[in-house]
């Protein structure tokens, strides 16, 4: 009688997972950060407890992982909506390499070696940093690369999403917001809140309002 129960509690299992990690989303499945890793193992282990096991009852492990699933909902949201929060949460890129200099100091704090680096770049075809312009590892563990010769860009991030200044990246381009006011000006826009997207290309701003 009781392979018959855990069998049923498997199959149960099994559908009420894929029900909860679809209602997580694509973007959790195809981009996981560490915070969704984390997600992830707590859902399987708080599962895997549940079967078969008389101490942990059934329904109570599947109440924790819905409590989980709307929490993550819940930051998912939050970190659409506010920036502290995503910075908080999923932390900032880190340019490795910055129209082509070798960035040493940011591959130290981040415990990055060259090997990596260098590893990184073969996989995507690329053999040797003088072909790099941009290299970004991003938040879940990925190396962006921009090679040299299909650079349109100064800096591969949006100055401006959504209506909100991304200060990050003109501190990075050692900029602040009165030159790209200044600059938003001679495209005769007075409010960057109606700039849905703004990036900095080799001879001025592409930008598209909302």
């Amino acid at each position: 009688m009781k392979y018959v129960e855990i069998f049923i509690e498997s199959i149960v299992v099994y559908f009420y997972l894929v029900t909860a990690l679809r209602f997580l989303g694509k973007k959790e499945m195809s981009q996981l950060t560490i915070f969704d890793f984390i997600v992830f193992l707590l859902i399987s282990e708080l599962m895997t407890i549940s079967i078969g096991n008389e101490e942990v009852d059934f329904f109570q492990g599947a109440l924790s992982v819905f409590v989980i699933v709307v929490l993550d909902k819940i930051c998912s949201y939050l970190t659409l909506r506010y920036k502290p929060i995503k910075k908080l949460l999923e932390g900032n890129p880190s340019y490795i390499v910055y129209q082509g200099k070798l960035n040493q100091e940011k591959m130290t704090a981040l415990n990055y070696s060259i090997d990596d680096l260098c590893h990184h770049l073969r996989e995507q075809g690329i053999g040797s940093l003088s072909e790099v312009e941009f290299a970004v590892l991003e938040t879940d563990g990925n190396l962006s690369v921009i090679e040299k010769e299909e650079n349109e860009v100064i800096l591969p991030a949006s100055l401006i999403n959504d209506g909100e200044i991304n200060d990050e990246a003109l501190k990075i381009m050692k900029k602040d917001r009165k030159w790209l006011l200044k600059q938003l000006k001679k495209e005769d826009i007075t409010h960057y809140q109606d700039i849905f997207y703004c990036v900095l290309e080799n001879d001025k701003l592409f930008y598209i309002k909302k």
